[in-house]
């Protein structure tokens, strides 16, 4: 009786955590338009203030956090990190979000910035800018609006990044870090600032799962297709072995996909179990090595295999992984990151 029901608090466990910062953007949820109009624009950030900034190296923040569990990795700490948080902004009428939210906030500070963010600080210092968000309705409602409350977000991503270049920069290698919704922005991000230009050179690597990322989009930036190549993109998006959603086979091209475990392009080459580090979960524990398994597949995703747990496996397993772009390889990640950055050059 007791081994039942501490599994079904597991399960129970793992579905509410996943639902909480999961994004319906790659559930298939179709969000309706509701406004008509951009306007009220939420006030716009002044990146002087630290308030509007959800992560700095020389303050605590949720980032600076380890999972629980098995030790990992400390890191070089000689690179700086620009990372970009994923939609949390799902419930309100407004294109975008108001900065002066503590609930979304709070949501921001307790799952991207705490599992994914934290991913890169031992790499060195992490810097993540609130901005104003797009509603994540204008990935179903795809019309101009939804452009113009894309660009509005970006808008604020692009004066953050200038005030980090500004006053903070030090000449340290580059790492752009980021995630669905920001992962759309990185590569703005990536095309205006670095694509050709000089800090291509101190680019180590952008990662930037959950978002569909084209070589094609870069005239300059290729993908990465090794575990230590330099000035490239690692891009990736999770779902169930077999499982293809509709729009992907409705794209004339194929999505860049590189596996986040064995860190190269190869379709159809499954990791090792024993290469998997471990999966950080909703409880923000570091747990189960060798329980995934996954493989890129030809139309450009990677599909992952049914987590290698034994009863519970077949119960947590999902059609779409998008939730765990990150925490299911996030040790491997944090690994490879370090690697990289170990191999990178600092500007004088």
């Amino acid at each position: 009786m007791l081994r039942t029901v501490v599994f079904l608090l597991t399960l129970l466990l793992w579905a509410s955590g996943c639902k909480r910062y999961e994004s319906v953007v790659e559930t298939g949820l179709h969000a309706e338009r509701i406004a008509e109009s951009l306007e009220p624009i939420p006030s716009a950030p002044d990146y002087v203030d630290e308030a509007h900034w959800a992560a700095l190296p020389w303050r605590e923040d949720p980032a600076d956090r380890l999972p629980k569990g098995r030790k990992v990795s400390e890191g070089p700490g000689t690179a700086d990190v620009f990372y970009l948080h994923p939609t949390i902004y799902e419930e309100g009428a407004a294109w975008n979000a108001p900065l002066d939210s503590t609930v979304l906030n709070a949501a921001v500070d307790e799952w991207p910035l705490r599992h994914q963010a934290s991913v890169f600080n031992g790499a060195g210092r992490v810097f993540a800018p609130r901005y104003r968000q797009a509603h994540i309705r204008v990935f179903s409602v795809g019309d101009s609006l939804s452009l113009g409350a894309l660009q509005l977000a970006y808008g604020d991503i692009r004066e953050a990044f200038q005030h980090f270049l500004e006053h903070w920069d030090e000449g340290r290698p580059l790492v752009i870090a980021a995630h669905s919704q920001g992962s759309w922005h990185a590569r703005w991000l990536l095309q205006e600032f670095f694509d050709g230009q000089s800090l291509q050179d101190r680019l180590v690597a952008a990662y930037i799962p959950g978002m569909d990322i084209y070589a094609s989009d870069f005239e300059t930036i290729e993908p990465c297709r090794g575990p230590v190549d330099q000035h490239c993109f690692c891009a990736w998006m999770s779902y169930g072995t077999g499982y293809l959603p509709a729009w992907i086979t409705a794209k004339p091209d194929v999505p860049s996909a590189i596996h986040p475990v064995t860190w190269t392009t190869l379709e159809g080459v499954r990791n090792e179990k024993k290469a998997h580090k471990g999966a950080v979960r909703e409880s923000f524990r570091n747990k189960n090595p060798g329980s995934i398994t996954a493989q890129l597949c030809a139309e450009g995703v990677l599909w992952v295999d049914q987590p290698h747990m034994f009863l519970v496996g077949k119960w947590l397993h999902r059609d779409n992984w998008h939730v765990g772009d990150f925490n299911l390889f996030w040790d491997n990640i944090r690994t490879n990151v370090h690697e990289r950055v170990e191999g990178a050059v600092s500007t004088p």
